[in-house]
């Protein structure tokens, strides 16, 4: 009975992503949680009513904001709340709010880490696979984030390969379900070495690519974003699993970080935008989309 139910679960689960990922980010955040409840149901089939059919947790754990028993319950019922809504989940797992502080250290020790995140997020994959409606689930995402600047050095990028490889497989043993990761670019590589380590990567690991547009964050001029989106794009040989576009326009500098929602007419464009090679096309984020608190 267990490998009957496993085989109609996979088959299922290719079924969904065959009809391909419309998503959209929900990045739940400490502020969120003074939104009134009954708010929510509205929020999440605003965006159903959009034409997305998918909305992306970016994490289900991020520092102490949902370590509390009450907070971990407003989160189950904020998943529960999109399900309802007619949206596949895809579950973002820790979003450690040190990670990147963490990475700088040398290879080895970033090595130690992995393997203590990789635990942390197959702990948090059990947990949700055991909490929701096991078909509300239609991928994994994990929080970090590849760029071309952090994994420029092979010794680096030998130790990323190497928990991409582990936790994919481990995450695939709590539910056979595609594992997703973002990645970014700010000219730090070329754009061919740069879809080459993507490409290495993905090979090794079976992990799917969404690639960062970068149109919000405006570090690079468009026609050097276009050479980089071009080299992940090439439907012939490696491609980006899809794309995502940014709903934003970055109005403070990383350290404090701020943005703003495109204005209504740039929302529109963006929003048509399709990933190449029938991609996935997955946007960044709700409450750019949505304004939470004044929502009509």
């Amino acid at each position: 009975m267990r490998a009957l139910f496993a085989i109609l679960f996979c088959l299922l689960t290719l079924t969904a992503h065959a009809e391909g990922v419309r998503g959209i980010f929900f990045q739940p955040q400490q502020s969120d949680l003074a939104i009134p409840t009954e708010r929510w149901a509205k929020i999440f089939s605003t965006a159903k009513d959009r034409g997305f059919n998918t909305i992306v947790i970016q994490w289900t754990s991020f520092g102490e904001v949902f370590t509390s028993p009450e907070n971990r319950a407003w989160l189950k019922d904020r998943l529960m709340d999109a399900s309802r809504a007619d949206l596949k989940l895809i579950v973002g797992l820790d979003g450690d709010p040190d990670m990147f502080t963490r990475l700088k250290q040398p290879p080895s020790i970033v090595g130690s880490y992995f393997r203590k995140v990789n635990q942390v997020n197959v702990d948090l994959a059990s947990k949700w696979a055991k909490t929701l409606p096991t078909n509300s689930i239609s991928g994994w995402y994990l929080p970090l984030e590849v760029d071309d600047r952090q994994w420029r050095e092979i010794s680096a990028r030998k130790e990323l390969t190497k928990y991409l490889v582990r936790q994919v497989d481990d995450l695939q043993k709590v539910l056979p379900i595609p594992v997703y990761i973002s990645s970014f670019f700010a000219g730090n590589m070329s754009p061919e070495r740069y879809a080459a380590m993507l490409e290495n990567m993905q090979a090794q690991s079976r992990i799917h690519f969404w690639i960062q547009d970068g149109s919000g964050t405006n570090k690079l001029m468009s026609a050097e974003r276009d050479l980089y989106l071009s080299a992940v794009s090439n439907c012939a040989g490696y491609a980006a699993t899809g794309f995502i576009y940014e709903l934003f326009e970055q109005t403070q500098p990383d350290q404090v970080f701020a943005a703003k929602p495109l204005s209504p007419l740039e929302m529109s464009r963006a929003l048509q935008q399709k990933s190449p090679c029938n991609g996935d096309n997955v946007f960044f984020a709700l409450n750019y989309l949505v304004d939470f608190n004044n929502l009509k």
